[in-house]
Order: C-alpha cells, then sequence, then structure tokens
C-alpha cells in the first residue's frame, strides 16, 4: 500500500463548494447552539463541547485527504465487523438515556459516544465494495440481493432492539439509493412492492401492530407518536407536546424571526430537546422562514455537490460510495425537518451539523470527507509527464500511460480555447493549481507557453 501523500494536482479536482457548504452548516450550527444554550456562560458546555467535535472533525477531514479512499473497498468488512460488534456491545453495557440504550461509556461516563452512528457509514462502505465487486453491466436477481439485504437487515434489527426506530429507519432509507444506483429485475421490484404491501396490510388491517407490541419489537410510545401524527391536536398538554410547540416556535418565527437570542418558545422552556432533535425549530424561531430557506439552501447545495461526486469518480467504488453517502445526508435532513413541521411522525434524528451531539457530528464531517476524496482522486497523474512524455504538447495520441492506462488518466491536451480545463498551462506547474482558476486565458498566452 502506497505511503499516505496529497499530490499537489489533486487540489485541480477539489470540491471547493462542498467544503464551503460544511463550514456554513457547522458555523450556523454553533451559533444556533450558543442561542439555544442560553449564551455565555451557560452555554459553554455544550457549545464548547461541540466546538471541539467540529474542529477534531475537520481536522480528521484534513488528515483523511492524504489517504486514497479506495483503501477503504479493502477495509469495508472488518470495518462493518467491529461496527456491528459495537452496536451489540450497546445491548450488554450501554447507557440509558430516556428509557433507550444507545450509547458506550469510556472513562466511567466521562465520554459517550453512539455506535450506531459508525455503522450508518460503515454500511454504505460495504454496500459499496459489494456492488462494485460484482459485474456491473448484469441486471440483479434475487440471489443478488439476498447477501446484501441480510448486510442492512442485521444492524436494522439490532438498532431497532435498542429501541432506536428512528436510526433504524434511517439506516434502511440510507441504503436504498445504494440499490437504486445498479439495475434490479422488474420482476424483483414487483415481488419487493407486493411484499411491502403485505406487511403494510397485515400492520394496519390484521393485529400486526398488536403482535409486535405483544414481542417487544416496538414499544407503545412508537404507537403512541404515530396516533399523536395523525392528529397532534387530540393531546396537546402530552404526547402532542412536542410537535405542537414546534410548530408554534417555527411558526412563530414569520418571515425574518424573532432576532438572535430572542426565541421565546425555547428561551421559555416550551420547546423540548432545542439543542438536538428540534435545533431547526429553534433556528426558525429565531431567524424567521429566510433563515429557514437559507440553511436548507445550504443542505441542498451539500447534497447537490455529493451527488457531483457520483460523475467525479474514477471508478465504480467511489460513484457507489458517493450516491451512498448523499443518501444518508439527505435522509436525515428531510427526516429531521419533516418531524418538526409536522410532516412524519417525531423520531429521535438529529440536523446534519447543526444538531448537538458529537458523534453525529464527527461521522457526518467524514461522510462529506470521503466524497471531497472520492472527487480529489478522480484522474491518476504522472509525477513526471512532460520528462516521461517529450511529446506531449504535439500529439495527445504519443502519450504512453505504461501502468497508469487505466480509466480516469487525464491527457495532457494542445492549445484549445475551447478546452480552457484541459490547457496545458493550467495544468503545469503541478505546484500551482490554483492558476487553473486565476490564471491567464488560453488565448491570452503565446503560442511556445508549454514548452
Amino acid at each position: 500500500m502506497k505511503k499516505p501523500s496529497l499530490y499537489f494536482r489533486h487540489l485541480e479536482n477539489f470540491n471547493w463548494p462542498l467544503l464551503g457548504c460544511l463550514l456554513v452548516l457547522l458555523a450556523a450550527g454553533l451559533v444556533n447552539l450558543f442561542s439555544t444554550s442560553g449564551g455565555w456562560p451557560r452555554a459553554f458546555n455544550s457549545f464548547g463541547k461541540q466546538a471541539a467535535f467540529a474542529a477534531a472533525g475537520f481536522l480528521v477531514l484534513v488528515l483523511s485527504l492524504f489517504f486514497d479512499y479506495k483503501i477503504l473497498k479493502y477495509a469495508a468488512w472488518p470495518v462493518y465487523g467491529v461496527s456491528i460488534l459495537l452496536v451489540i456491545a450497546v445491548r450488554f453495557w450501554g447507557v440509558s438515556v430516556n428509557g433507550s440504550t444507545r450509547w458506550l461509556a469510556l472513562g466511567h461516563d466521562a465520554f459517550r459516544f453512539q455506535p450506531s452512528e459508525f455503522m450508518k457509514i460503515a454500511l454504505v462502505v460495504a454496500l459499496a465494495a459489494h456492488f462494485s465487486g460484482r459485474d456491473s453491466r448484469g441486471e440483479l436477481g434475487v440471489r443478488d440481493l439476498l447477501f446484501p439485504l441480510a448486510v442492512v437487515g442485521l444492524p436494522f434489527a439490532i438498532i431497532l432492539k435498542q429501541p432506536d426506530m428512528g436510526t433504524a429507519l434511517h439506516l434502511l432509507l440510507s441504503s436504498v439509493p445504494v440499490f437504486l444506483i445498479r439495475r434490479v429485475r422488474l420482476w424483483v421490484i414487483a415481488t419487493l412492492l407486493t411484499a411491502g404491501l403485505t406487511c403494510g396490510s397485515w400492520l394496519f388491517f390484521f393485529g400486526g401492530v398488536d403482535y409486535l407490541l405483544k414481542h417487544e419489537v416496538i414499544k407503545t410510545y412508537h404507537v403512541a407518536r404515530y396516533q399523536t401524527f395523525l392528529d397532534p391536536e387530540s393531546d396537546p398538554n402530552d404526547k402532542g407536546w412536542q410537535i405542537t410547540q414546534s410548530k408554534s416556535a417555527i411558526g412563530s418565527g414569520q418571515l425574518f424571526g424573532r432576532g438572535y437570542m430572542e426565541g421565546t418558545q425555547q428561551k421559555n422552556g416550551f420547546l423540548p430537546a432545542s439543542e438536538t432533535d428540534f435545533a431547526f425549530s429553534a433556528l426558525a424561531e429565531e431567524w424567521g422562514f429566510a433563515g429557514a430557506a437559507a440553511t436548507l439552501a445550504f443542505y441542498f447545495a451539500l447534497i447537490w455537490f455529493s451527488l457531483k461526486g457520483v460523475g467525479r469518480s474514477g471508478d465504480l467504488f467511489g460513484s457507489l460510495l458517493s450516491v451512498g453517502i448523499a443518501g444518508l445526508l439527505f435522509f436525515q435532513v428531510a427526516i429531521n425537518v419533516g418531524m418538526v413541521t409536522g410532516l412524519l411522525p417525531v423520531v429521535g434524528i438529529p440536523l446534519p451539523f447543526v444538531s448537538y451531539g458529537g458523534t453525529s457530528t464527527l461521522m457526518n464531517i467524514m461522510c462529506v470527507a470521503l466524497v471531497l476524496n472520492v472527487c480529489m482522486r478522480r484522474f491518476k497523474f504522472m509525477e513526471t509527464p512532460v520528462k516521461q512524455n517529450p511529446a506531449v504538447w504535439e500529439s495527445p495520441a504519443a502519450i504512453d500511460l505504461g501502468e497508469a492506462s487505466a480509466v480516469g488518466v487525464r491527457r495532457l491536451t494542445p492549445h484549445d480555447p475551447k478546452e480552457p480545463d484541459h490547457h496545458p498551462a493550467h495544468r503545469l506547474p503541478h505546484i500551482r493549481p490554483w492558476l487553473k482558476h486565476f490564471g491567464p486565458k488560453p488565448w491570452q498566452l503565446p503560442s511556445n507557453v508549454g514548452g
């Protein structure tokens, strides 16, 4: 395996907009958390911890860029196995909070982390490694889906038993894009839809819910949350309290909000979990529709640029990894925002980068780091292309690629005003990749600039 390194020309394909969206959302989360924590000095505990986790996550992001993401293809199954063991360990040595056992504690509860967050990335990496190792031209049948479905089903069942239905459903939904990017036979899709409709009918019309409650697959409060979702006004002071107060906080923000540190719903204790699950409600109350829409716009841009990594990948594994991570972030945002606005039942899903939570913040930053890594290593570069290929400027076909003849090698081309991205002056010297963006245009250069 090659030693960790960051070749200068990799920066030419660095996804700067994706990094910018990440930094803006992290900053928005810290600003919002400072307010929901009550300002200085009361905010020191949660705000300081979140800032430390964000800084640590960014440091890990920078360090991860020195490693080729392709090593994950070979480490996928060991990482998946360790993640499964950690999730199982929660059942025996986990820390319980509000009736749910989801955390492992280190150092007498001095530091707690949530293994299910690690499991999300491990699952995406495992599925990407599995599907990228198979023939991508054939359609998938039932036998082809048995193993990956088991890979998804095992952590889903374990996390559901904690109980943590929100994370379990998020895990299940996040795996769907990786399956969809592969072609599945039509009759298999029809069979899965039929099975889903059958299960739904059994749950709603033939006593399936009572059966699941009896065997403790789901809890009574899960059913109560669903009933509250259908009619939140039926018990606004008890079961419907969370969603009623959340919608009240969002609505009271109106167009431009009440003002920073002026959110009365969360300041007076009416809005529950304003630092974690309902952080978006607190943000909307203080910054109004404009602030909430701007935040969602940055999430849209983050997911959009993550999906751009699918086309910027040099191999199938990188494409599957990018689409899986984009799905992971999309469903987490969709579930949380749908939950706090009353469009979905209330489940314990935090808002990425905005909600308080060290493990979640670290893992979401790592998701973005993986996409950045995929985009950076779109092409393979020769260290001394001109010395290796003296005729590189005159005839691209004369380039001797040698062992680097695989797909993903970018050839240097002659002067072409229509393709400034391929222009030699924008590719060399290697130690100045910013010339591609800020250097002179091809038609402004003399004809012998490549020599």
